[in-house]
């Protein structure tokens, strides 16, 4: 018999963390169907659903502090991922994603960008999650995580771009800050060190990939993998910007590789050096120096058969 001084532990189990405007919407009406289900079949709940980044990060770190949840669902884009991202890693809590941002990347590579919200529910509750590697970034003030792709230079300005303009909404800014970045960007001396092979080079963009996708689909680095503990990086040295333009529209179905203009390079650790920023997925990062590592089996997640 439990001696009556002795509590066990309650897990409430599944902390559900909203992003209320992502995909105009459509993301509150996803997280009332996920916990529908959640109801229906009697596991209990908790749904951070605030207005303002700042309280969803104080709700999530509270919530997390509690020690009482196992399962957390990101309901939202890849922003929403990569904030849950910073306090997940490494603590064997599950991750999971409804996808319903504008890039839904990490939700593409653990293949659950086309499912339904059942279908999603039945792989959260009904299948053993695995691990999969993750970026760690060092900079001179701060360390930070990403699962998808890091980038510097020319894509890393039209991101911080996008991310400034209100309207329109979804890739369609994305397009408008391609076209802005592209009229005044100029190449970018950087110091870098992959692995042990240390070397100077001008580059348009240098992108270090976990994963094959970022910015909605667009294949950066095919071939790149989440469980193989290496990063696939690339590198564009200096190139006109009809030849820029030319080459970014291949990468969505990755024919922008080979190119005489395109390095590639394959490594656990990356340094690098250069008066620039660093954005990865769809977030800043940090000003350049950083150090980038790959973690292997740092997050726990569901991957979709």
């Amino acid at each position: 018999m439990r001696h009556p001084s002795i509590r066990l532990k309650k897990f409430k189990m599944w902390l559900l963390v909203l992003n209320e405007s992502a995909g105009k919407g459509k993301a509150l009406h996803l997280a009332n169907q996920f916990s529908q289900l959640l109801s229906n079949s009697k596991q209990e709940f908790t749904l951070i659903h605030e207005t303002s980044y700042e309280k969803t990060i104080e709700r999530l770190k509270a919530s997390l502090s509690t020690n009482s949840y196992k399962k957390v669902i990101a309901i939202g884009g890849d922003g929403l991922v990569n904030l849950c991202l910073q306090y997940l890693a490494q603590s064997g809590t599950v991750l999971g994603v409804i996808p319903a941002g504008t890039g839904n990347d990490f939700a593409r590579a653990v293949g659950v960008n086309k499912m339904s919200v059942t279908e999603i529910f039945n792989l959260y509750t009904k299948s053993d999650p695995a691990e999969i590697d993750l970026g760690l970034v060092k900079s001179e003030s701060s360390q930070k995580w990403f699962v998808q792709v890091l980038s510097t230079g020319f894509d890393a300005e039209v991101n911080s771009r996008a991310n400034k303009i209100k309207w329109p909404r979804g890739k369609s800014k994305y397009t408008i800050a391609t076209v802005k970045t592209l009229a005044r960007f100029k190449p970018i001396k950087y110091e870098i060190e992959i692995d042990t092979h240390k070397f100077d080079q001008s580059a348009m963009l240098f992108t270090i990939a976990n994963g094959e996708t970022y910015g909605g689909g667009m294949r950066i680095c095919p071939g790149a993998s989440n469980s193989d503990g290496y990063f696939e990086i690339l590198l564009v040295r200096p190139v006109s910007r009809l030849v820029l333009l030319t080459i970014f529209p291949k990468v969505f179905k990755g024919n922008h590789i080979p190119h005489k203009k395109i390095d590639t390079y394959r490594a656990k650790v990356v340094k690098i050096s250069a008066p620039t920023s660093s954005y990865a997925d769809g977030e800043y990062v940090a000003n350049l120096p950083i150090t980038v590592t790959n973690v292997g089996r740092a997050l726990s997640t569901w991957l979709a058969p």
